[in-house]
């Protein structure tokens, strides 16, 4: 194999997949990228057996052939060359890319070993706007659990809206849930007869390609997710498991509620959460007519309080956060105003926007006092 191609345009689309690989596995070959040069172009293409991405550039192939190398050392080397036309080429055991009088060599593994994955056989149908799926993601994306053992929570679930048309995105970590609609399509326009569950390492890579086009192309099919993004195609295996029904949690009956500025709480709650415990990052909201009194101390740091205005004409109440799971939805949130929904101190909290479309809402769990 051999190719010439501008340097510039090689990391750009080596960037997609050098994040894919896994590093860590007993199979060393997934480490690496299968790397194509056929007719004008040559294809990278990077999986873990869970998610993968494909793309290709534009070259100039003076020899065809295939071969694997690491596409995380390969973009690194191809960084730190200097600007202009890299010249690429393999032998028996080395990938070597020169620039100039600077050369790199790196180890290859055959490209017979490389695995076989799910390409589409079909095209998508169904079109998006980058920039609405991304909104979408950013909403709620947080909330998915980090703990990888907690395999149906460390995910993104994407259903059906509450409206013909809407798609949803959900994720919970068992004490925080997010939840947005928007009137994109429905699960049936992009091949799925029930609900998708997405892991979140998936998801995070399909957030990225998103940034690299204006549109995107969305299916189901055989058990994978596809999106295509200009020349590029991420892939994503469904995960097999049953989703909470997140339905449940959702309170109804919340009868006290109190309107804020985003804005002012969010930065009275980063000063205040200063002082709380390093580990439960914990905020005492004391709520009174017309003011809200946050509060927090630790051993190790000192106390804090500070008092806000709020619309609230209810009974004082006391109820404790973590104070990151609040400041988390606040940062996300793009309305001035918000409503939290509240029923006993124990109960469920529903913070949502201060409008009359619910498209976006949050479920907290409040801390024992």
């Amino acid at each position: 194999m051999k190719f010439t191609v501008n340097r510039d345009v090689l990391i750009k689309e080596l960037a997609k997949v050098q994040g894919v690989g896994e590093r860590k596995s007993t199979v060393p070959i997934l480490a690496n990228a299968l790397i194509s040069a056929e007719a004008g172009k040559v294809s990278m293409l990077s999986t873990n057996m869970e998610v993968g991405i494909l793309t290709h550039v534009e070259v100039d192939v003076i020899e065809k052939g295939k071969t694997t190398a690491s596409a995380k050392l390969l973009y690194d080397v191809c960084r730190e060359m200097p600007e202009g036309t890299l010249d690429v080429e393999t032998d028996e055991v080395f990938l070597k890319v020169r620039c100039g009088r600077s050369e790199s060599k790196i180890v290859t593994l055959p490209a017979s070993d490389f695995p076989k994955v799910p390409l589409p056989g079909k095209t998508p149908k169904t079109t998006i706007e980058s920039a609405k799926l991304i909104r979408m993601m950013d909403k709620v994306g947080f909330c998915a659990s980090t703990d990888e053992t907690k395999y149906h929570l460390n995910s993104i679930f994407i259903d059906d809206g509450a409206n013909k048309g809407c798609l949803r995105m959900v994720s919970t970590d068992g004490h925080r849930l997010g939840l947005i609609d928007e009137p994109l399509c429905d699960l049936e326009a992009i091949g799925a007869a029930k609900g998708i569950l997405i892991p979140r390492k998936g998801a995070f890579e399909l957030r990225k390609i998103m940034d690299t086009a204006k549109e995107v192309s969305i299916m189901v099919d055989a058990g994978y997710f596809y999106m295509f993004a200009d020349n590029a195609v991420v892939f994503v295996k469904e995960m097999d498991l049953e989703y909470p029904d997140y339905t449940r949690v959702i309170p109804t009956s919340n009868d006290k509620s109190f309107r804020v500025k985003k804005n002012d709480m969010l930065s009275a709650l980063r000063r205040v959460s200063l002082m709380s415990a390093i580990k439960s990052k914990t905020v005492l909201f004391t709520l009174n007519q017309g003011g809200l009194v946050l509060s927090s101390k630790s051993p190790e740091a000192g106390e804090a309080t500070e008092e806000i205005e709020v619309d609230y004409s209810k009974s004082s109440m006391e109820i404790k956060f973590n104070s990151k799971y609040i400041i988390d939805i606040l940062s996300s949130s793009s309305d001035e105003v918000l409503t939290f929904n509240m029923g006993d101190p124990l109960s469920p909290v529903l913070i949502k926007p201060d409008k009359e479309t619910n498209d976006n809402l949050y479920v907290v769990m409040p801390m024992r006092l």
